[in-house]
C-alpha cells in the first residue's frame, strides 16, 4: 500500500500521542493506587494496567493497519 507523506506524518504523530496517553492512563492508575491503597487490589491494577495496554496497543495496530478508515473514524468535523 502507498501511503500520501502527510498521512504517514500524521500516523506518526497519533502513535506518539496514543504512547503519551498510555503513560498519563499509568500514571493516573498509579498515582490512584498510591493514594486509595485499601480501594484497588494489586491484582486489580495489574488487570486494569494489561486492559489499557491491550486496548492502546489494538489501538496502534489498527492505525498503522487502517490509518485511512482510523481518521476517518476519529476526526472531528
Amino acid at each position: 500500500m502507498l501511503m500520501d507523506f502527510n498521512l504517514e506524518e500524521k500516523q506518526d504523530s497519533e502513535i506518539e500521542k496514543l504512547k503519551y496517553y498510555i503513560q498519563i492512563c499509568n500514571d493516573a492508575l498509579n498515582n490512584f493506587s498510591a493514594n486509595h491503597p485499601y480501594q484497588l487490589a494489586v491484582y486489580e491494577k495489574e488487570k486494569i494496567m494489561i486492559t489499557l495496554n491491550r486496548f492502546f496497543a489494538s489501538e496502534i495496530d489498527y492505525l498503522e493497519n487502517s490509518p485511512e478508515d482510523y481518521f476517518n473514524l476519529y476526526e472531528e468535523d
